[in-house]
């Protein structure tokens, strides 16, 4: 009599329980393999994308290139140290005047001058990446080194996460009222926003300073910025005191 055990047969095929068993084995073995490989590759990827981040905290501010877009120049707009300057100011110059200040008074000059870096830079991790983004004040203005001839302020907002230095946006007032000095702005860098506290001016104010106040919440996203809707905390000032 023979006592060793068959396997049982379907449609004539013998299948082995055992053999079944090992596959299965296998399978799993094969996909948890995958998985772990797959974690391994993301978590490199994200170590070499820390690794090669620019740090901002060691970029020469005062000799970096802003967009063209920062004053409505149709080329990048090269920044110069001024000489003697305190922290990273710098100024740059181009030409022609742009169609949106044509009627104002350049002082005979047929261009617009570019002044930066006279606030501290203001860092912060926008990208929640683990590294500093950074935000560059300037202004765009008629050279005549008054605070009436300021046309427009704003910030520039760079990141290093590419390994270089590369723009996310520019950051200006959204509370801009007609016929006084363009409004003022300081901005905080977190997580996924940016918030700009805006210092307007009315038609009675000094130019020492705006009595209006706003505030607007530029939201990140898709790396790129968006600007919320501007809240206005007080109204400035509609006649003398």
């Amino acid at each position: 009599m023979n006592h060793h055990a068959h396997p049982p047969k379907c449609g004539g095929v013998s299948v082995s329980i055992n053999a079944m068993t090992k596959r299965r084995l296998l399978a799993l073995a094969t996909a948890a393999l995958a998985v772990t490989s797959a974690a391994a590759l993301t978590a490199n990827g994200a170590s070499a994308t820390a690794a090669r981040a620019l740090d901002l905290h060691h970029v020469s501010w005062s000799s970096v290139m802003l967009p063209g877009a920062t004053c409505g120049s149709s080329r990048p707009i090269q920044l110069h140290r001024l000489r003697g300057a305190r922290n990273v100011e710098s100024t740059a110059f181009f030409s022609p005047i742009p169609k949106r200040w044509a009627r104002d008074d350049f002082y005979g000059k047929r261009g617009v001058s570019v002044d930066a870096g006279w606030d501290p830079v203001v860092y912060g991790d926008l990208a929640d990446s683990g590294h500093d983004d950074a935000g560059l004040v300037f202004d765009c203005n008629n050279g005549g080194g008054t605070a009436d001839g300021v046309l427009l302020e704003g910030w520039v907002i760079f990141s290093g996460s590419a390994g270089r230095l590369t723009v996310v946006g520019i950051v200006t007032p959204r509370v801009q009222p007609a016929n006084v000095l363009p409004t003022l702005e300081e901005i905080s860098i977190t997580p996924g926003k940016i918030v700009a506290h805006e210092v307007f001016y009315g038609p009675d104010d000094p130019t020492a300073g705006g009595s209006g106040r706003a505030t607007t919440v530029w939201t990140y996203a898709h790396g790129r910025l968006h600007p919320g809707v501007p809240v206005i905390t007080r109204h400035a000032n509609t006649s003398p005191n």
